[in-house]
C-alpha cells in the first residue's frame, strides 16, 4: 500500500523560473507644449532638489532658438500670437528674450507707449488713437486709462468699434527681456512667477480679462536648418583670416545625409564685431535659400552659443584659386573651360533669383569631389537686381567695372565684368588683375578702358569674346549670363570634338582633400570706397 502511494504521488512543484527579460526601446512619445510647460506632478521624493536656472530652462524648450538675432526671429513670426524664445548677451550677461508677433491694435498701443516715454524725455506729445474691439471679447481702451482702471471697471473707455475680421497677420513685433528678482520672473512687471515654464503656461493657457498687450498663442519651434552645438564637432581648422575662420566639422543632423561640413565662424572681440556680425547674418540670410549644383550650399545656422556659426557644404577640392596656382599647367584647356562654364551657370542662377554677388573671383569658387566648380562666399552679396552704395565699403576694386567706380552702382552687368577677370585668372594661372600696379593705378587703367588680356593658351574665340564683349566699357554692350553660358557650352563642344579623349575630369589630389579654403583677399585687392566723398577725392587705397 505504501508502495502504491509512493508511485502514484504527484511530484512537488518547482518554483517557476523567472521569465527572461527583453529590453525593448520605448517608442518615441509626442509631447505637447502643455506637457512641456506644465508636466504631470509625481509623488514627491525626499531628495535634494536641483535648482535649474532660467537660462537652462529656456535652452531645453523646443522653441528656444539660442542667440538668434531679432532680424532672423521676425522672419519666423508670421501670424499674430506667434512667439519664440531667444537668448541675448547684454554687457557680458545672458538674458532671456520673448519675441512675439502683435496685432494691429497691440502694435498701436505699443507705439503709443513708446511715444509717451519719448514725451517724458522732452519729445512732442503724440496724438492718441482709439483702439478697436477684438473679436475675442476683450475691450480695448485708450492709453489714458491705466491697467488699474480697467480692473476696477472704470468708465473712461474710448469709443468701441467692432473689428471687421479676426486679426491673424502679424503687423509688428515685440521683444521683451525677462525680468528676474526676488519675486520671481516677469515679462510686464505686473505678474511674477517662480520659473519660466509657469510664466509661459500662464500667458498661453490662462484667459485674462480685458485687452492684452501681447498674446502667446503659437510657439515656433526650431527650423530644419537650425543646428545645436551637440550636433557639431569641430575636427580641425581649414583656414584662418583676420575676422573669421573656416573649420572642418562632423555633423549629426536628421535633415542632412552628409556627416561633414565646413563651419564658418566669426571671431569674437574684434573691433568691428557688431558690424561684422550683421554682415555675417546677411550672408546667411542670402545664401541659405540658394539651391543650385554650381553654388555652394549653405546648410544652416548654429545660434546655441557665441560666436555664431554658419555651416556650409564641404568641397574637398579646395578653392579654385589654389588649384590654378598649383595645377593649371597640367590641366587641359577643356578642364579650364569647364571651370568657367560652371561659374557662369552659378552666376546665371544667382541673377535669376535676384542676387548680386559683387565679388566674383577664382578665390571665391570651390571645387567639389567631382571636380565641379561652385560659386561661394556671399559676404558682399546683396538681394537686389540693382544696388547703389550709400555707405563706405571694402570692395575688390580691381575687378569692378567703370560704372561701379564712378557711380557706385551694381547690377548683373557688373558681375559679368568681374566674371571676365575670373576667366583671365583661370587661364593666367590665377594672376591678380593688373598685377604689379597699385590700387589707384589699376583704377586709372579701368577708367581709361584698358583691360586685361586673356592668356594665349585660351581658345581664340574665348579670348576675343572676353576682351571685346565681356570687358565692354559701357554695360549695355556686355552679354548677359545666359548668353555667356550658351557661348561657353559651344566652346566646350568644339574642344571635345578636337580632343575626343579628353573628358575634362581629374582626380582630387591627397593634398587637396578636405582642404576647403576661405576667401582670403589681400589688402592689394580690397579698397575702401566712400560714396559721400566721391566728388572730392578718389577711393582710398587700403594698401597705401
Amino acid at each position: 500500500m505504501f508502495l502504491v502511494r509512493l508511485l502514484t504521488a504527484k511530484p512537488a512543484k518547482k518554483p517557476a523560473a523567472p521569465l527572461p527579460t527583453v529590453t525593448e526601446s520605448k517608442p518615441e512619445e509626442h509631447v505637447s507644449v502643455h506637457e512641456v510647460l506644465v508636466p504631470i506632478r509625481k509623488e514627491e521624493k525626499h531628495e535634494q532638489v536641483k535648482v535649474i536656472s532660467t537660462i537652462e530652462r529656456a535652452r531645453k524648450l523646443p522653441f528656444c532658438h539660442g542667440f538668434m538675432p531679432s532680424l532672423e526671429a521676425v522672419n519666423l513670426l508670421v501670424r499674430s500670437g506667434d512667439f519664440l524664445i531667444r537668448l541675448r548677451e547684454v554687457k557680458g550677461q545672458v538674458r532671456v528674450v520673448v519675441s512675439v508677433a502683435l496685432t494691429s491694435a497691440q502694435s498701436t498701443k505699443l507705439r503709443q507707449i513708446n511715444e509717451k516715454e519719448d514725451t517724458r524725455k522732452g519729445c512732442q506729445v503724440a496724438k492718441k488713437v482709439p483702439y478697436e474691439k477684438e473679436d475675442d471679447g476683450d475691450v480695448a481702451t485708450d492709453l489714458g486709462e491705466t491697467g488699474d482702471d480697467r480692473r476696477k471697471g472704470s468708465d473712461s473707455f474710448s469709443e468701441i468699434r467692432p473689428a471687421p475680421f479676426r486679426e491673424t497677420i502679424a503687423v509688428n513685433y515685440r521683444h521683451m527681456k525677462l525680468r528676474e528678482n526676488k519675486n520671481g520672473c516677469s515679462l510686464d512687471g505686473e505678474y511674477y512667477f517662480s520659473n519660466l515654464n509657469s510664466l509661459l503656461a500662464f500667458y498661453m493657457f490662462v484667459k485674462l480679462e480685458g485687452p492684452q498687450d501681447f498674446n502667446l498663442r503659437n510657439p515656433i519651434s526650431r527650423q530644419y536648418g537650425s543646428f545645436r552645438s551637440s550636433q557639431i564637432k569641430i575636427v580641425k581648422t581649414l583656414g584662418n583670416g583676420a575676422f573669421g575662420e573656416v573649420s572642418l566639422a562632423e555633423i549629426n543632423h536628421p535633415a542632412f545625409a552628409q556627416n561633414k561640413a565646413a563651419v564658418k565662424t566669426m571671431k569674437k572681440g574684434v573691433p568691428e564685431h557688431l558690424g561684422l556680425e550683421e554682415k555675417f547674418l546677411v550672408e546667411g540670410t542670402i545664401s541659405i535659400p540658394l539651391d543650385h549644383p554650381n553654388v555652394v550650399r549653405t546648410l544652416g545656422w548654429c545660434y546655441d552659443s557665441k560666436p555664431l556659426q554658419l555651416l556650409m557644404e564641404l568641397c574637398p577640392g579646395g578653392a579654385l584659386s589654389t588649384f590654378l596656382m598649383a595645377k593649371s599647367e597640367k590641366a587641359s584647356n577643356l578642364t579650364l573651360t569647364r571651370f568657367c562654364l560652371d561659374a557662369a551657370r552659378g552666376l546665371e542662377y544667382l541673377h535669376d533669383v535676384g542676387v548680386l554677388h559683387r565679388d566674383v573671383a577664382a578665390r571665391n569658387c570651390l571645387i567639389d569631389e567631382h571636380g565641379t566648380a561652385k560659386v561661394a562666399d556671399f559676404g558682399l552679396s546683396v538681394k537686389a537686381y540693382y544696388y547703389e552704395m550709400t555707405t563706405a565699403e571694402n570692395l575688390p576694386t580691381r575687378y569692378l567695372p567703370p560704372e561701379s567706380l564712378t557711380n557706385y552702382s551694381f547690377n548683373a552687368e557688373s558681375d559679368v565684368y568681374a566674371y571676365g577677370h575670373l576667366v583671365c585668372e583661370v587661364f593666367n594661372k590665377c594672376q591678380m588683375p593688373y598685377a604689379g600696379m597699385s590700387g589707384p593705378e589699376a583704377r586709372k587703367q579701368i577708367l581709361a578702358g584698358k583691360v586685361v588680356n586673356v592668356h594665349e593658351r585660351a581658345p581664340e574665340a574665348l579670348r576675343f569674346f572676353v576682351e571685346n564683349r565681356i570687358f565692354a566699357y559701357h554695360a549695355i554692350y556686355r552679354p548677359t549670363m545666359p548668353q555667356i553660358v550658351e557661348f561657353m557650352t559651344e566652346v566646350i563642344s568644339i574642344l571635345k570634338e578636337a580632343n575626343p579623349g579628353d573628358n575634362a575630369a581629374f582626380e582630387i589630389g591627397a593634398e587637396n582633400k578636405e582642404a576647403m579654403q576661405p576667401s582670403t583677399g589681400t589688402e592689394e585687392v580690397f579698397e575702401r570706397l566712400e560714396p559721400s566723398s566721391a566728388a572730392q577725392s578718389p577711393p582710398v587705397d587700403v594698401a597705401a
